[in-house]
């Protein structure tokens, strides 16, 4: 069930290239490839994500500390509040700490195929500006709008020199 929910959040990503999906990529960041139409900027996407889809993944380990997604040793209070879209979790319980750290890892792991897809295709990561991003959180997850909108910019030759990260 948690691989099931990380993979449909990986691909809502690269459907909708939207620039937040908590771990695997922080909110004001998004991919583009200068002159890309945006039927292909599309088809890219669900490839993309395509590729994430039934990939398996394993539960790095995690220690009586927390040696979590990060590979170091954190204590639980720490590694308990670290979330997709860094929202605090509030549980004193072991079990939902692991669980949490299991769909951490589960998230970074297919996030990583989706990005190495993307770099494979010529996409480069860029940083929306506050500007840009004011305007995307008005537009829909997963519509037209926001792929448009966010086609316009990463196609932009300008835009990825000047924000590229």
């Amino acid at each position: 069930m948690l691989k099931r929910l990380a993979i449909l959040g990986i691909s809502a990503f690269a459907l909708a290239s939207s620039p937040a999906l908590g771990v695997g990529k922080k909110a004001d960041i998004s991919w583009g490839r200068a002159g890309v139409s945006l039927a292909t900027y599309h088809a890219d996407a669900l490839e993309c994500a395509n590729r994430a889809y039934g990939v398996q993944v394993q539960m790095r380990p995690i220690g009586p500390m927390g040696t979590g997604y990060l590979g170091i040793v954190l204590p639980a209070a720490v590694w308990t509040s670290l979330t997709p879209g860094r929202v605090p979790v509030y549980t004193s319980t072991y079990a939902e700490a692991y669980r949490h750290a299991a769909l951490l890892d589960t998230i970074e792991q297919l996030q990583a195929v989706v990005d190495a897809c993307l770099v494979e295709k010529g996409y480069h990561r860029f940083r929306l500006t506050a500007a840009q991003m004011r305007v995307l959180r008005t537009l829909p997850h997963g519509s037209a709008e926001r792929e448009r909108y966010l086609h316009g910019l990463g196609a932009n030759a300008q835009v990825l020199s000047t924000q590229g990260v």
